[in-house]
């Protein structure tokens, strides 16, 4: 049908442009075989606006966890982080956050190549993150956010709880990181060696990810949560410590 000046009428329009619209999806032009959706982010836990999944510091990680859904927890804050995620895992246990063998071990991950984290995956470390921001090639100021978080954290705080509580003037890490010293450029943190662990304590990551394949959540929630938040957001890879460092 027809208007009165002969033109098709609004219905035969959207007739004709449904059926042009049939044909080209039968038949897709280059560019619109090219067009991708956006992928969708399944994560609880992710970067908010304003905060890096990567982050470069100790502010930059405490902010990252301040962003994440309270009461925010430490599987909470991994799982955040951007993949590829980089790690080391050692199943010593001579440590402030020890390792419960090689079933559940200890696991150092690389934000950047300027902060390392380390978790316990299960033992009384399992709730500590601890920070190791680099200064130097050789040396890290330290700090631990301990969760969950039911409020935001501050930078002061994270540094402040690795101090001896004796000792106010040096920091429970002098035990293992010698020549420790203030240092200027982070306020209120304090710089000690970079250490790495022995490689007879190394544990294969290809284990790390056996572990969580075959870990049971009605026998072991809390271990299979962590395991969970590090090998099921995305690939991980094996990023050792820089060899020329001293031994643990």
């Amino acid at each position: 049908m027809y208007n009165a000046h002969g033109m098709p009428t609004a219905i035969q329009r959207l007739v004709f442009a449904i059926g042009m619209s049939s044909i080209a999806a039968c038949d897709p032009t280059p560019e619109q075989a090219e067009i991708v959706l956006p992928s969708v982010d399944p994560r609880r836990c992710k970067p908010v606006p304003g905060t890096t999944g990567s982050p470069n510091t100790i502010e930059e990680a405490v902010a990252l966890a301040n962003g994440l859904p309270f009461p925010v927890t430490a599987e909470c804050f991994v799982e955040a982080l951007d993949r590829p995620l980089r790690i080391e895992a050692t199943e010593s246990q001579a440590s402030v956050q020890p390792a419960v063998g090689a079933r559940s071990p200890r696991v150092f991950v690389w934000s950047t190549d300027a902060l390392v984290m380390a978790i316990a995956i299960d033992g009384p470390g399992r709730n500590l993150v601890e920070f190791g921001q680099f200064v130097s090639p050789r040396r890290s100021v330290k700090a631990e956010l301990e969760f969950p978080l039911s409020a935001p954290a501050s930078t002061a705080a994270a540094l402040q709880r690795v101090r001896n509580v004796e000792y106010p003037r040096i920091t429970r890490c002098f035990v293992c990181h010698d020549s420790e010293r203030d240092e200027s450029t982070i306020p209120g943190g304090r710089s000690s060696l970079v250490i790495r662990p022995r490689p007879s304590t190394l544990v294969d990551i290809v284990s790390l990810v056996e572990q969580h394949e075959r870990c049971d959540p009605k026998t072991e929630p809390a271990r299979c949560r962590w395991l969970e938040a590090i090998a099921s957001h995305g690939p991980i890879e094996h990023r050792p410590f820089d060899a020329s460092l001293p031994l643990f």
